[in-house]
């Protein structure tokens, strides 16, 4: 049998895990599962404190019986910062030491306040006809992944990655055969805090954004307009979902407009990262979006994004190419988005094996 991963994302509202087997050529599915947080009215929200978090992921791995060292979680927000970068061609000790270098000058944060890594995605040659490398480079706050990693060792587990959140969606596209070598291919997973996008050049990351917008941006606007409780906002969002009931015929078109309207931000922020693209590379456009994550889940999501943008827009269905028994996927196909992070976090390799 072969070696297993299990990728874990603790989210806002929820913990998510996929357990994988990585077999020669394929991924196996072992083992998957969400654990939702329990609402507070008095928080207005959900019970997701630190305490609460760590005491959740132990009762996960102790119910689901999953090996605590085989764990890759991931961060993401704001604070994360990427670029793709064109360094002169050189060896991989020189790169090593020049990165750093690099990141003084193209990262927003100190070399001293972060944990950089980097890799390596293409060589060419530049425009005066001198070698060189393209280099995804990766700094996230020390603080940030410390706060995370507490989550984890303040019940003794200690897990063997901890990865960025939009980087595991990469490794999802490109090991599923999601995305092709096309120029202009872009990922939206939307989460309830926070949104990934990544745009891709020649199936390369070319622009990798986290945006503070999320369904809990669409639960407050909802609150608003119909004056509602915070609870009941999220049940109306998820009844206006694809997997829900469906809501009363009288307030369903005032939904979907309040649902719109709080998506305009987010719209704005796409097409601004859109004509960036475009603008550096040569007037090329971004041609189709993939759609993940829970806040894809809203009813007719694909066809507004699909009509604000112009272009054709999807959900993803993560498990295209993953190997699994019926039973073994024991949610709705229609849910499937939700699990394209941890997933992607499972794809990752582990060097070691216990």
């Amino acid at each position: 049998m072969g070696k297993t991963t299990v990728g874990l994302k603790i989210g806002s509202t929820s913990i998510k895990f996929v357990e994988l087997i990585h077999e020669k050529g394929a991924y196996r599915l072992k083992n998957i599962g969400l654990e939702e947080f329990p609402f507070s009215e008095n928080q207005e929200g959900y019970v997701n404190r630190p305490t609460f978090i760590a005491q959740k992921i132990r009762e996960i791995i102790r119910n689901y019986r999953l090996n605590p060292r085989r764990i890759v979680t991931g961060v993401e927000g704001e604070s994360i910062a990427v670029r793709v970068i064109k360094v002169p061609w050189m060896k991989k000790r020189e790169l090593k030491e020049a990165i750093r270098w690099e990141a003084e000058e193209h990262l927003p944060y100190s070399v001293e306040e972060i944990a950089l890594g980097y890799q390596v995605l293409e060589g060419g040659t530049s425009n005066s006809g001198k070698r060189e490398l393209s280099v995804l480079l990766v700094g996230v706050k020390k603080e940030d992944i410390n706060e995370h990693l507490s989550l984890f060792t303040q019940v003794g587990i200690y897990p063997a990655i901890i990865d960025v959140n939009s980087l595991a969606l990469y490794n999802l596209a490109e090991s599923i055969n999601l995305i092709d070598k096309a120029e202009g291919r872009a990922i939206l997973n939307i989460g309830h805090h926070t949104t990934n996008l990544l745009v891709l050049s020649r199936g390369f990351s070319f622009l990798i954004r986290d945006i503070k917008f999320g369904g809990q941006s669409v639960t407050l606007s909802l609150m608003k307009e119909l004056g509602v409780s915070y609870a009941e906002a999220e049940k109306i969002k998820k009844e206006f979902s694809i997997t829900g009931k469906g809501l009363d015929k009288q307030i369903k078109e005032k939904v979907d407009g309040v649902i719109q309207e709080a998506l305009g931000d987010l719209i704005k922020e796409m097409i601004h990262s859109f004509e960036y693209f475009s603008s550096t590379r040569g007037g090329t456009s971004v041609q189709k979006v993939f759609l993940s994550g829970g806040g894809c889940l809203i009813k007719n999501m694909d066809n507004f994004f699909s009509q604000q943008l112009g272009i054709p827009v999807e959900r993803i269905n993560p498990f295209t190419g993953i190997i699994y028994q019926k039973e073994k996927l024991r949610f709705s196909p229609l849910v499937a988005p939700v699990f394209s992070v941890p997933l992607g976090l499972a794809i990752r390799e582990i060097s070691w094996y216990d």
